[in-house]
């Protein structure tokens, strides 16, 4: 049954492609107000991964060579199969023309970028990088991206219709929403902890979908910081979302092997995503780190004992069926 209108979402954003030739778009949202908080975001990541086409083996090792180098001296810890998985999430990346606060009545306009358009070699995209630096943010967008706008004040987040200014497509960036100047280098780590700041209240009252674009923006100005990437992954968790919070959590433990949290956010994780025998090894690590600790101590015991059953189960079938969809072995 169709929901009422009442439980449905609609709101306008632009669509600002990375070939000049094509035309700044404004298009409309729709979907179930239940979806409000992740639908938007998830539509986007479809744009993005479908606009980067199929990569060649190549083309994917490339990628991750770059994402290696991204990464410095702590892609040394990072196995090749946790750096294809990162390399592989499709995320999207935030960055505010206009920070929510106060003065703004809380309300925040926001760029929408694909966050591996540099692994990708996207072409660059003028009319984003310059609507950026009319509101204050120096530096080069490349991509297709997207604007959006949306209230959000603590309590309460509300997408809201951000559309074309009077004079079409052609007056966008100059009427880009003012915003303060990007942060120097220096301020980078400060402008970081700021956002994971933000995130930590947002994630306190509930607003996923808030903390996950603070911990996010916090991520794109530190890379190197892992307390941000850590509290991303419990976002994930709680959005069910199991490989992406892998991904992060395998990230800190590239950079931290023994960070508790971490081994028992991507214990969760893998137990989401079907891979019990994972996701004990993890809690395993993270009894060895603290072997007190009470969550680890119950889950695995809670894992153990499913596996248990599970073999006694298979013990107490009969041989026919425990050999059933078994290649037959060939005659030598």
């Amino acid at each position: 049954m169709p929901a009422a209108e009442d439980d449905r979402v609609s709101f306008k954003y632009v669509f600002i492609p990375a070939d000049s030739g094509e035309d700044i778009e404004e298009r409309t949202f729709e979907g179930p107000k239940s979806d409000e908080v992740l639908g938007f975001i998830n539509h986007l990541k479809k744009h993005f991964k479908r606009a980067a086409g199929h990569r060649s083996d190549a083309q994917q090792r490339a990628v991750e060579q770059a994402f290696k180098a991204q990464m410095g001296d702590k892609a040394a810890g990072v196995d090749e199969g946790l750096l294809r998985m990162l390399s592989s999430q499709q995320m999207v990346e935030p960055i505010a023309l206009l920070a929510n606060a106060p003065a703004t009545g809380f309300v925040g306009v926001y760029l929408y970028c694909d966050d591996q358009a540099t692994l990708k070699a996207l072409p660059p995209n003028p009319r984003a990088t310059a609507i950026a630096a009319a509101a204050g943010q120096h530096l080069q967008v490349s991509g297709d991206v997207f604007v959006g706008r949306y209230m959000d004040n603590e309590e309460d987040f509300e997408r809201l219709d951000f559309t074309l200014p009077a004079g079409g497509a052609a007056a966008a960036p100059a009427a880009a929403p003012r915003a303060p100047a990007a942060p120097a280098r220096g301020a980078a780590g400060s402008a970081a902890g700021a956002e994971k700041a933000k995130g930590n209240a947002a994630l306190r009252r509930g607003d996923l979908q808030a903390a996950l674009e603070h911990f996010t923006a916090s991520v794109r100005l530190d890379p190197a910081a892992t307390a941000a990437r850590n509290n991303r992954s419990l976002v994930y968790l709680k959005l069910s979302m199991f490989a992406e919070a892998a991904a992060d959590a395998g990230a800190v433990l590239a950079a931290e092997p023994g960070n508790v949290k971490a081994l028992l956010r991507r214990a969760a994780a893998r137990e989401g995503l079907g891979d019990a025998a994972a996701a004990a090894a993890d809690l395993r690590a993270a009894l060895a780190a603290e072997p007190r600790n009470a969550d680890a101590t119950a889950r695995l015991a809670a894992l153990e004992a499913a596996a248990a059953a599970a073999q006694e189960r298979q013990a107490g079938q009969p041989e026919e069926q425990q050999q059933a969809g078994q290649p037959e072995k060939q005659e030598q």
